[in-house]
């Protein structure tokens, strides 16, 4: 037989190409009408991503200039002149940057206006005192919490420490409470059963304005600095660093005993006692009068011996001074330090408060003629310890 020529080939390939696909669309019809079907989207898809890309080729490739010769906004530069991202974040940061889209703080409780400022709001049955940065609208800022001491208020303290206007230059909300009243007046006092109290607040407004629970902070000076001791022995874990002023601790129990003839209870760092020990161990500055007469230097020079040995504390480094002060820093293995201003400055002779002698704030320009918590030290003084108060709480966030 002569061998089919090509013609003859190829239509008989082609026969067998149809016999095929006849048979396979016959077993398989059902899953070929799926497939053309999910073709026919893929190109319909396909398509349109190709329209898409022709119409952004052509938009990318367009002038941005406008018709006075300046940039139109796109995506990533925001309107003209407004130096802001399309987020409204400053240019200068990163276009990551979503701290613009933080929504502000929102009022909670007895946190009634939360605008920068200052505000007195009225917490727990106590007026506070609460100052508010323009940064602290975002999270982050510090929180200091200062506590006056008999006849003050929370405005009063700060007359002496200055800690609110420090607070706004440096990012710190501040709290200023004011205490129980002082039997007799005038002013306010502060008792043991107070403690929680202060507490619920700072804790509101850390809630309220989301503070840094690592820059948290207290400050406290005369009742009060015997109330940020027992904050420090209850509440070790809230702070990261504590500054008390001209109050000191018992030679025994804390609580019963007097110390150089004051009765009141502090923290004596004995873990034997109930609240007598801090959990933890933080930062402390701590600011004694040598002719302190409310608060004895017997009382202040103790506490500190008792922290310098509970903590295992090494040799002492005086960092600086003159005749009229001495500064004064204990650390150890661990980090920790304690370090004291021990000073000989006076109130004013003359002034209400000439008796109080040692028992007072240096550098602090309130009137020492007032009426009511005139308690300043005589000036000139070397420091100021309201600074030296904000500068140690900056040095020294919560490990």
């Amino acid at each position: 037989m002569a061998a089919p020529s090509l013609g003859q080939r190829r239509k008989r390939l082609a026969r067998s190409v149809r016999k095929s696909r006849k048979s396979f669309a016959s077993a398989e019809s059902g899953r070929t009408l799926r497939g053309m079907r999910m073709r026919r989207k893929v190109l319909s898809v396909a398509a349109a991503a190709a329209i898409v890309s022709v119409v952004l080729a052509a938009c990318s490739g367009s002038d941005t200039t406008n018709d006075l010769g300046g940039t139109r906004p796109t995506a990533s530069t925001g309107g003209p002149g407004t130096g802001q991202t399309a987020g409204g974040g400053d240019a200068s940061t990163s276009s990551g940057d979503s701290a613009a889209a933080v929504p502000p703080p929102v009022p909670s409780g007895c946190i009634t206006d939360v605008t920068p400022g200052e505000h007195t709001f009225t917490c727990e049955g106590l007026l506070v005192d609460v100052t508010i940065p323009p940064a602290c609208m975002k999270p982050g800022c510090g929180l200091i919490t200062e506590i006056h001491g008999d006849t003050g208020n929370g405005a009063l303290m700060d007359a002496n420490t200055n800690l609110k206007a420090l607070g706004k230059q440096r990012g710190f909300v501040v709290i200023a409470p004011t205490g129980p009243p002082w039997p007799g007046g005038p002013g306010s006092t502060w008792h043991p059963s107070d403690d929680e109290t202060v507490i619920t607040i700072l804790e509101k407004v850390a809630e309220v304005f989301r503070t840094d629970p690592k820059k948290n902070h207290v400050t406290g000076f005369s009742r009060g600095g015997f109330v940020a001791w027992r904050l420090l022995c209850k509440h070790a874990d809230l702070f990261a660093s504590v500054a008390p002023g001209t109050a000191g601790s018992s030679a025994g129990t804390s609580n019963g005993f007097t110390c150089n003839g004051v009765n009141e209870v502090s923290c004596p760092f004995d873990a034997s006692q109930q609240n007598g020990m801090p959990s933890v161990e933080v930062p402390v500055l701590f600011l004694m009068g040598r002719t302190d007469t409310p608060v004895p230097l017997g009382c202040t020079s103790r506490i500190r011996a008792q922290a310098i040995a509970a903590w295992g504390l090494g040799t002492p480094t005086v960092v600086d001074g003159d005749a009229n002060y001495t500064h004064t820093r204990w650390s150890n293995a661990k980090g920790t330090v304690f370090e004291s201003f021990e000073h000989s400055y006076e109130t004013e002779p003359t002034g209400p408060w000439g008796d109080a002698k040692g028992h007072c704030f240096p550098g602090s320009t309130m009137d020492p003629f007032a009426p009511q918590y005139a308690v300043p030290c005589k000036l000139p003084n070397a420091f100021t310890w309201g600074e030296r108060v904000i500068s140690f709480f900056e040095a020294h966030p919560k490990k």
